[in-house]
Protein backbone atom coordinates (compact mmCIF):
# COMPACT_ATOMS: atom_id res chain seq x y z
CA UNK A 1 0.00 0.00 0.00
CA UNK A 2 1.46 3.69 -1.33
CA UNK A 3 1.83 6.44 1.67
CA UNK A 4 -1.15 8.08 -0.20
CA UNK A 5 -2.94 4.93 -0.32
CA UNK A 6 -2.30 4.46 3.55
CA UNK A 7 -3.48 8.26 3.97
CA UNK A 8 -6.72 8.12 1.84
CA UNK A 9 -7.49 5.21 3.84
CA UNK A 10 -7.49 6.71 6.75
CA UNK A 11 -8.75 10.07 5.98
CA UNK A 12 -11.33 9.52 3.05
CA UNK A 13 -11.46 12.85 0.61
CA UNK A 14 -14.85 13.52 -1.15
CA UNK A 15 -14.77 15.72 -4.62
CA UNK A 16 -16.68 18.98 -2.57
CA UNK A 17 -13.40 18.91 -0.34
CA UNK A 18 -11.69 19.59 -3.82
CA UNK A 19 -13.78 21.63 -6.37
CA UNK A 20 -15.69 24.93 -4.41
CA UNK A 21 -19.35 24.34 -4.51
CA UNK A 22 -19.76 27.30 -6.75
CA UNK A 23 -17.50 25.96 -9.37
CA UNK A 24 -19.08 22.62 -9.30
CA UNK A 25 -22.39 23.82 -9.87
CA UNK A 26 -21.19 25.54 -13.12
CA UNK A 27 -19.77 22.33 -14.17
CA UNK A 28 -22.54 20.01 -13.52
CA UNK A 29 -24.45 22.18 -15.81
CA UNK A 30 -26.02 20.36 -18.66
CA UNK A 31 -25.99 21.36 -22.31
CA UNK A 32 -27.77 20.03 -25.56
CA UNK A 33 -25.20 22.65 -28.16
CA UNK A 34 -22.08 20.40 -26.94
CA UNK A 35 -23.78 17.11 -27.55
CA UNK A 36 -24.70 17.64 -30.81
CA UNK A 37 -21.64 19.17 -31.68
CA UNK A 38 -19.52 16.21 -31.20
CA UNK A 39 -22.15 14.33 -32.10
CA UNK A 40 -22.28 15.96 -35.89
CA UNK A 41 -18.29 15.37 -36.00
CA UNK A 42 -18.25 12.26 -34.86
CA UNK A 43 -21.24 11.19 -37.44
CA UNK A 44 -19.21 13.62 -40.01
CA UNK A 45 -15.96 10.98 -39.43
CA UNK A 46 -17.63 8.22 -39.74
CA UNK A 47 -19.05 8.96 -42.66
CA UNK A 48 -15.48 10.19 -43.98
CA UNK A 49 -13.87 6.64 -42.80
CA UNK A 50 -16.47 4.28 -44.60
CA UNK A 51 -16.03 6.92 -48.00
CA UNK A 52 -12.33 5.86 -47.49
CA UNK A 53 -13.51 2.01 -47.34
CA UNK A 54 -15.90 2.67 -50.72
CA UNK A 55 -12.90 4.07 -52.48
CA UNK A 56 -10.22 1.38 -51.29
CA UNK A 57 -12.64 -1.68 -52.49
CA UNK A 58 -10.48 -3.83 -55.11
CA UNK A 59 -6.98 -2.23 -53.41
CA UNK A 60 -4.83 -3.55 -50.59
CA UNK A 61 -5.48 -0.37 -48.84
CA UNK A 62 -8.94 -1.60 -48.28
CA UNK A 63 -7.56 -3.59 -44.53
CA UNK A 64 -5.58 -0.03 -43.52
CA UNK A 65 -8.65 1.76 -44.34
CA UNK A 66 -11.02 -0.98 -42.42
CA UNK A 67 -8.86 -0.42 -39.62
CA UNK A 68 -9.29 3.01 -39.79
CA UNK A 69 -13.52 3.12 -39.85
CA UNK A 70 -13.06 0.40 -37.67
CA UNK A 71 -11.64 3.11 -34.96
CA UNK A 72 -14.15 6.01 -35.43
CA UNK A 73 -17.46 2.72 -35.47
CA UNK A 74 -15.96 1.83 -32.02
CA UNK A 75 -15.53 4.87 -30.45
CA UNK A 76 -19.44 5.62 -30.92
CA UNK A 77 -19.29 4.35 -27.67
CA UNK A 78 -18.19 7.83 -26.42
CA UNK A 79 -21.36 9.44 -26.97
CA UNK A 80 -23.32 6.05 -25.63
CA UNK A 81 -21.58 5.70 -22.18
CA UNK A 82 -22.12 9.49 -21.88
CA UNK A 83 -26.15 9.46 -22.89
CA UNK A 84 -25.91 6.25 -20.06
CA UNK A 85 -25.57 9.12 -17.49
CA UNK A 86 -28.13 11.57 -19.08
CA UNK A 87 -25.09 13.84 -19.38
CA UNK A 88 -24.74 13.76 -23.20
CA UNK A 89 -27.81 16.64 -24.21
CA UNK A 90 -29.73 17.78 -21.61
CA UNK A 91 -32.86 16.29 -23.44
CA UNK A 92 -33.66 13.01 -21.87
CA UNK A 93 -35.59 11.88 -24.96
CA UNK A 94 -32.08 12.82 -27.19
CA UNK A 95 -30.47 10.83 -24.66
CA UNK A 96 -32.54 8.11 -24.45
CA UNK A 97 -32.34 8.22 -28.34
CA UNK A 98 -28.95 8.61 -29.00
CA UNK A 99 -27.98 5.90 -26.34
CA UNK A 100 -30.33 3.13 -28.36
CA UNK A 101 -29.11 3.89 -31.49
CA UNK A 102 -25.67 4.16 -30.34
CA UNK A 103 -26.49 0.92 -28.38
CA UNK A 104 -27.66 -0.99 -31.02
CA UNK A 105 -24.73 -0.25 -33.36
CA UNK A 106 -22.41 -1.68 -30.45
CA UNK A 107 -24.63 -4.50 -29.50
CA UNK A 108 -24.78 -3.06 -26.34
CA UNK A 109 -28.47 -2.82 -24.28
CA UNK A 110 -29.15 0.84 -22.53
CA UNK A 111 -30.82 -0.66 -19.70
CA UNK A 112 -28.92 -3.45 -19.22
CA UNK A 113 -25.69 -1.16 -19.56
CA UNK A 114 -27.34 1.67 -16.89
CA UNK A 115 -27.44 -0.64 -14.20
CA UNK A 116 -24.65 -2.73 -14.85
CA UNK A 117 -22.38 1.01 -15.39
CA UNK A 118 -24.34 2.37 -12.06
CA UNK A 119 -22.63 -1.03 -9.99
CA UNK A 120 -19.05 -0.11 -11.40
CA UNK A 121 -19.62 3.38 -9.97
CA UNK A 122 -20.43 2.81 -7.10
CA UNK A 123 -18.01 -0.09 -6.39
CA UNK A 124 -15.36 0.70 -8.49
CA UNK A 125 -12.05 -2.08 -8.56
CA UNK A 126 -14.42 -3.95 -5.73
CA UNK A 127 -13.71 -7.59 -6.45
CA UNK A 128 -17.25 -9.18 -6.59
CA UNK A 129 -18.96 -6.00 -6.52
CA UNK A 130 -17.45 -4.36 -9.76
CA UNK A 131 -19.12 -6.13 -12.60
CA UNK A 132 -16.62 -4.30 -15.21
CA UNK A 133 -13.73 -4.96 -13.60
CA UNK A 134 -10.80 -7.02 -16.08
CA UNK A 135 -9.13 -8.96 -13.90
CA UNK A 136 -7.52 -11.08 -16.64
CA UNK A 137 -6.06 -7.84 -17.59
CA UNK A 138 -3.37 -7.92 -15.05
CA UNK A 139 -1.41 -11.09 -16.38
CA UNK A 140 0.42 -10.55 -19.58
CA UNK A 141 -1.51 -13.36 -20.92
CA UNK A 142 -4.43 -12.18 -19.64
CA UNK A 143 -3.78 -8.47 -21.11
CA UNK A 144 -2.68 -9.54 -24.67
CA UNK A 145 -6.02 -12.15 -24.48
CA UNK A 146 -8.13 -9.34 -23.85
CA UNK A 147 -6.57 -6.87 -26.22
CA UNK A 148 -7.69 -9.29 -28.89
CA UNK A 149 -11.23 -8.33 -28.38
CA UNK A 150 -12.47 -11.89 -28.03
CA UNK A 151 -13.78 -12.47 -24.59
CA UNK A 152 -15.80 -9.43 -24.37
CA UNK A 153 -17.49 -10.10 -27.76
CA UNK A 154 -18.20 -13.61 -26.36
CA UNK A 155 -19.24 -12.34 -22.98
CA UNK A 156 -21.14 -9.36 -24.67
CA UNK A 157 -23.03 -10.97 -27.22
CA UNK A 158 -23.95 -14.25 -24.62
CA UNK A 159 -25.34 -11.42 -22.32
CA UNK A 160 -27.63 -10.03 -24.99
CA UNK A 161 -28.79 -13.45 -26.27
CA UNK A 162 -29.77 -14.70 -22.63
CA UNK A 163 -31.29 -11.02 -22.15
CA UNK A 164 -34.02 -12.03 -25.17
CA UNK A 165 -35.14 -14.84 -22.64
CA UNK A 166 -34.90 -13.27 -18.95
CA UNK A 167 -32.14 -15.73 -18.36
CA UNK A 168 -30.00 -13.47 -15.54
CA UNK A 169 -26.99 -14.71 -14.27
CA UNK A 170 -25.64 -14.61 -10.32
CA UNK A 171 -23.73 -11.27 -10.97
CA UNK A 172 -26.49 -9.67 -12.68
CA UNK A 173 -28.79 -10.28 -10.94
CA UNK A 174 -27.11 -8.47 -7.91
CA UNK A 175 -27.05 -5.35 -10.01
CA UNK A 176 -30.56 -5.55 -11.92
CA UNK A 177 -33.26 -4.70 -9.81
CA UNK A 178 -36.30 -6.84 -10.57
CA UNK A 179 -38.20 -3.87 -11.67
CA UNK A 180 -35.70 -3.14 -14.51
CA UNK A 181 -35.39 -6.41 -16.17
CA UNK A 182 -38.49 -6.55 -18.30
CA UNK A 183 -37.08 -3.47 -19.60
CA UNK A 184 -34.01 -5.12 -20.19
CA UNK A 185 -36.00 -8.09 -22.21
CA UNK A 186 -37.74 -5.17 -24.43
CA UNK A 187 -34.81 -3.61 -25.74
CA UNK A 188 -32.94 -6.52 -25.93
CA UNK A 189 -35.61 -7.40 -28.02
CA UNK A 190 -36.10 -4.45 -30.22
CA UNK A 191 -32.21 -4.55 -31.07
CA UNK A 192 -32.64 -7.55 -32.63
CA UNK A 193 -35.31 -6.83 -34.66
CA UNK A 194 -33.23 -4.11 -35.99
CA UNK A 195 -30.87 -6.62 -36.45
CA UNK A 196 -33.22 -8.98 -38.63
CA UNK A 197 -34.52 -5.78 -40.68
CA UNK A 198 -31.14 -5.10 -41.42
CA UNK A 199 -30.59 -8.27 -42.96
CA UNK A 200 -33.27 -8.83 -44.74
CA UNK A 201 -33.03 -5.56 -46.17
CA UNK A 202 -29.14 -6.68 -47.52
CA UNK A 203 -30.52 -10.01 -48.65
CA UNK A 204 -33.46 -8.35 -50.62
CA UNK A 205 -31.14 -5.83 -52.21
CA UNK A 206 -28.13 -8.57 -52.78
CA UNK A 207 -25.70 -6.26 -50.89
CA UNK A 208 -23.00 -6.26 -48.41
CA UNK A 209 -22.89 -2.67 -46.91
CA UNK A 210 -23.90 -3.62 -43.45
CA UNK A 211 -20.78 -6.22 -43.41
CA UNK A 212 -19.07 -3.79 -44.95
CA UNK A 213 -19.46 -0.40 -43.15
CA UNK A 214 -20.69 -1.61 -40.07
CA UNK A 215 -19.79 -5.46 -38.95
CA UNK A 216 -16.39 -5.90 -40.16
CA UNK A 217 -15.46 -2.50 -38.96
CA UNK A 218 -17.10 -3.09 -35.59
CA UNK A 219 -15.16 -6.07 -34.74
CA UNK A 220 -11.85 -5.32 -36.35
CA UNK A 221 -11.70 -1.58 -34.69
CA UNK A 222 -12.85 -3.15 -31.06
CA UNK A 223 -8.75 -3.98 -29.96
CA UNK A 224 -8.51 -0.15 -29.53
CA UNK A 225 -11.22 0.13 -27.37
CA UNK A 226 -9.77 -2.96 -24.98
CA UNK A 227 -6.72 -0.64 -24.33
CA UNK A 228 -8.60 2.34 -23.88
CA UNK A 229 -11.09 0.37 -21.47
CA UNK A 230 -8.17 -1.62 -19.77
CA UNK A 231 -6.03 1.75 -19.51
CA UNK A 232 -9.21 3.12 -17.06
CA UNK A 233 -8.61 0.92 -13.88
CA UNK A 234 -6.46 -2.09 -14.80
CA UNK A 235 -3.87 -2.24 -11.64
CA UNK A 236 -4.75 0.54 -9.99
CA UNK A 237 -5.32 -0.03 -6.27
CA UNK A 238 -8.81 -2.12 -5.89
CA UNK A 239 -9.73 0.31 -2.91
CA UNK A 240 -13.19 2.79 -2.38
CA UNK A 241 -11.28 5.89 -2.89
CA UNK A 242 -11.71 7.90 -5.94
CA UNK A 243 -8.20 9.48 -6.02
CA UNK A 244 -6.69 6.03 -6.19
CA UNK A 245 -8.49 3.60 -8.32
CA UNK A 246 -9.43 5.44 -11.59
CA UNK A 247 -6.62 6.50 -14.23
CA UNK A 248 -6.56 9.34 -16.18
CA UNK A 249 -4.76 9.50 -19.57
CA UNK A 250 -3.62 13.17 -20.67
CA UNK A 251 -3.71 12.34 -24.74
CA UNK A 252 -3.85 14.40 -27.90
CA UNK A 253 -6.89 16.84 -28.41
CA UNK A 254 -7.97 14.67 -31.32
CA UNK A 255 -8.24 11.17 -29.33
CA UNK A 256 -9.96 13.42 -26.25
CA UNK A 257 -12.82 14.50 -29.00
CA UNK A 258 -13.11 10.85 -30.33
CA UNK A 259 -13.64 9.52 -27.00
CA UNK A 260 -15.92 12.35 -25.52
CA UNK A 261 -13.34 13.26 -23.20
CA UNK A 262 -13.52 10.17 -21.35
CA UNK A 263 -9.47 10.00 -21.36
CA UNK A 264 -10.05 12.61 -18.53
CA UNK A 265 -11.56 8.96 -16.79
CA UNK A 266 -10.45 9.54 -12.79
CA UNK A 267 -12.55 12.99 -13.01
CA UNK A 268 -15.51 11.27 -14.39
CA UNK A 269 -15.25 9.12 -11.52
CA UNK A 270 -15.00 11.70 -9.17
CA UNK A 271 -18.03 13.11 -10.19
CA UNK A 272 -19.89 11.09 -12.83
CA UNK A 273 -22.87 13.69 -13.23
CA UNK A 274 -20.43 16.62 -14.82
CA UNK A 275 -21.07 16.42 -18.36
CA UNK A 276 -18.29 15.08 -20.73
CA UNK A 277 -17.69 19.30 -22.45
CA UNK A 278 -16.82 20.20 -18.73
CA UNK A 279 -14.48 17.52 -17.95
CA UNK A 280 -11.57 19.19 -18.95
CA UNK A 281 -12.22 22.01 -16.32
CA UNK A 282 -13.06 19.53 -14.08
CA UNK A 283 -8.81 17.93 -14.59
CA UNK A 284 -7.98 21.61 -13.96
CA UNK A 285 -9.41 21.67 -10.97
CA UNK A 286 -8.91 17.97 -9.53
CA UNK A 287 -6.60 16.35 -12.07
CA UNK A 288 -3.43 17.03 -9.51
CA UNK A 289 -5.14 14.93 -6.26
CA UNK A 290 -5.30 11.70 -8.48
CA UNK A 291 -2.50 8.82 -7.95
CA UNK A 292 -2.81 7.82 -11.42
CA UNK A 293 -2.46 10.21 -13.96
CA UNK A 294 -0.65 9.07 -16.94
CA UNK A 295 1.01 10.86 -20.53
CA UNK A 296 -0.71 8.90 -23.18
CA UNK A 297 -2.43 5.73 -24.16
CA UNK A 298 1.11 3.78 -25.64
CA UNK A 299 2.98 4.82 -22.07
CA UNK A 300 0.17 3.47 -20.38
CA UNK A 301 -0.03 0.21 -22.02
CA UNK A 302 3.37 -0.25 -21.43
CA UNK A 303 2.91 0.39 -17.76
CA UNK A 304 0.27 -2.12 -18.17
CA UNK A 305 2.68 -4.72 -19.70
CA UNK A 306 5.30 -4.24 -17.80
CA UNK A 307 2.95 -4.57 -14.36
CA UNK A 308 1.35 -7.95 -15.85
CA UNK A 309 4.89 -9.45 -16.69
CA UNK A 310 5.78 -8.63 -13.00
CA UNK A 311 2.21 -10.48 -11.86
CA UNK A 312 3.18 -13.49 -14.34
CA UNK A 313 6.60 -13.55 -12.85
CA UNK A 314 5.69 -13.56 -9.60
CA UNK A 315 3.29 -15.95 -9.98
CA UNK A 316 5.52 -18.69 -11.84
CA UNK A 317 7.35 -18.20 -8.74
Amino acid sequence: MSVLEHRFKQAPVKPTDIVPPDRLNELLRRRNLPGFVFLAGHLAATLLTGYLVARSLGTWWLAPALLVHGAIVVHWFAPFHECSHGTAFRSTAMNRIVGWITGTGLFLIPAYFRYEHLAHHSHTQITGDDPEMIPMAESLGGYLWYATGIPYFYSNLSALARMLFGRFNAVERKFLPRRGRSNVVMEAWSMVLAYGALAAVSVWFDTMAVVLYWLAPRFLGEPAMRLIRMSEHTGCPRVRHILLNTRTVLTIPLVRWLNWNNAYHAEHHAIPTVPFHALGDLHRIMGPHFEEVRPGYVNTQLHLMSNGMKNSAAKGG
